[in-house]
C-alpha cells in the first residue's frame, strides 16, 4: 500500500497539538532561556515540519510558534519527536533521557535536548530542538579539537569512583558474536584463545563505570559559544558546548567497563583504517587525542583514566570487540558476509589488534 505522506504528516501535527497542553509549561521555559521573554504560553499558535532525520526517518524535526498577547510578539521555537514502533524502545529512551538530563542538568560544557513530553501509549518522545548545534565532524573545529571534545563528555557520564566490571557481559558478547559470525572453527578458536586475557584483566581492574551505550559521532554535536566553559587554553575547546542525543542505550548500574564508550567510538574508523592500510596509524593517533580528553576532565577529580587499569588497559580489547559487533550488525541488515573479501579482513583487523596492541596509549 503506498504510504500518504501528506496524511501521515497532518496526523503528525494534529497529535502534537492535541498533546502540547502537557508541555507548554517547557515551552515557556525553552522561551525564557532562548529569548529573555516571560509570559505564559497558553496555546501553539503554528506549527511547521522541518526534516526527518535517522536510520528508519523516526526523527521528526517542528517549528512551533507561540504568541505574547501582550507585546504582541511571536517567538518560534525547535522541537523533535521521535516516534517508536514498539513500546519497549520508547520507555528504554525515555528513561535514558530523564537519566541523561538529572546527570547533565548543572553542567555548563556537556549537555542534552531537555525531554519535554514522554508518552508509552503513543511511544512518543518530544525534545527541546537543536537549531544550533552540529553534529561532531560537520562543526568547523580542526579534527584535533573535536577528538578531543569528544572524550572530554565521557567522565560526566562515567562517573568518577571506582567500580568492578560484570566480566559475564563481555564473556557472554564474545560467545555470542563468534557463534554468529561465519569464521572457520579454527578463527574462532584463536580468537577466543586472544581475548582470554583481556577477561582476565578487566576482572582484576577498577574500570566499572555507567556507559553511554551508542557513543558514536553522530551522538555527538558540538556547539561554539562566546563563552568559556572549560580551561584548556584552547579558546576554540574552551568556548565550545557538547551536546549528547540518542540516550536509547545508557547503562546505570556502573559495572560496564569504561574503555567499551571509546571502543564504539572507534571501532568503524579502526576498521575502515585497516580496510584501506593494513595498519591503525591514524586511527591510534586520534584515540590517543580523544583520550586526552577524557583524562583533562577527570583529572579535575585528582586521577588519570589509567588510574582505573592498574593491570593494563582495555582499549585493544574493546576497539577488537567492536569490530567484530560492527560485522554482525552489517551481516544481519546488509548481507555483509556476502562479501569474503570484507569478513576476512574484519577477522584480520581483530586479529592485528589482539596481538600487536595498537591502541596501548599511555
Amino acid at each position: 500500500m503506498k504510504r500518504d505522506v501528506l496524511a501521515e504528516e497532518q496526523l503528525k501535527l494534529e497529535l502534537i497539538r492535541v498533546l502540547s497542553k502537557f508541555f507548554l509549561n517547557h515551552l515557556e521555559e525553552l522561551v525564557r532561556k532562548r529569548t529573555g521573554a516571560f509570559f505564559p504560553v497558553e496555546k501553539i499558535d503554528t506549527m511547521q515540519l522541518g526534516k526527518r532525520l535517522g536510520r528508519r526517518k523516526e526523527l521528526q524535526l517542528m517549528t512551533v510558534t507561540v504568541v505574547d498577547s501582550l507585546q504582541n510578539q511571536k517567538y518560534d521555537v525547535d522541537l523533535a519527536f521521535k516516534f517508536f514502533t514498539d513500546t519497549e524502545s520508547s520507555i528504554r529512551e525515555g528513561n535514558g533521557a530523564v537519566w541523561l538530563g538529572e546527570v547533565l542538568k548543572n553542567n555548563f560544557k556537556v549537555r542534552t535536548p531537555q525531554l519535554l513530553y514522554f508518552s508509552q501509549e503513543n511511544s512518543l518522545l518530544i525534545y527541546e530542538g537543536l537549531s544550533g548545534p552540529q553534529e561532531l565532524f560537520d562543526s568547523d573545529l580542526d579534527e584535533p579539537q573535536k577528538l578531543f571534545l569528544a572524550g572530554m563528555a565521557l567522565p560526566y557520564i562515567h562517573g568518577v569512583f571506582q567500580y568492578k566490571v560484570q566480566v559475564d557481559r563481555y564473556l557472554h558478547l564474545i560467545t555470542n558474536v563468534l557463534n554468529r559470525l561465519n569464521f572457520a572453527a579454527g578463527d574462532k578458536d584463536e580468537l577466543k584463545s586472544l581475548f582470554k586475557p583481556y577477561l582476565r584483566r578487566i576482572g582484576l581492574n577498577n574500570s566499572g563505570a555507567n556507559s553511554f551505550g551508542d557513543y558514536h559521532p553522530g551522538n555527538v554535536m558540538l556547539l561554539e559559544t562566546d563563552g568559556k566553559t572549560s580551561s584548556t587554553g584552547d579558546m576554540k575547546i574552551d568556548s565550545t558546548n557538547i551536546y549528547l542525543i540518542d540516550p536509547a542505550y545508557v547503562e546505570r548500574e556502573g559495572n560496564v567497563d569504561r574503555a567499551e564508550d571509546l571502543g564504539t567510538f572507534f571501532s568503524k574508523f579502526a576498521y575502515n583504517d585497516y580496510y584501506l592500510t593494513q595498519t591503525f596509524d591514524k586511527t591510534s593517533e586520534d584515540f590517543e587525542l580523544l583520550c586526552k580528553g577524557y583524562d583533562y576532565t577527570i583529572s579535575q577529580n585528582g586521577v588519570s583514566l589509567y588510574d582505573y587499569y592498574p593491570e593494563g588497559t582495555t582499549f585493544d580489547f574493546q576497539i577488537a570487540l567492536g569490530i567484530l559487533i560492527d560485522a554482525l550488525f552489517k551481516v544481519n541488515i546488509s548481507g555483509f558476509e556476502k562479501s569474503e573479501i570484507r569478513l576476512q579482513t574484519c577477522l584480520n583487523a581483530v586479529k592485528y589488534i589482539l596481538k600487536k596492541n595498537p591502541f596501548e596509549v599511555e
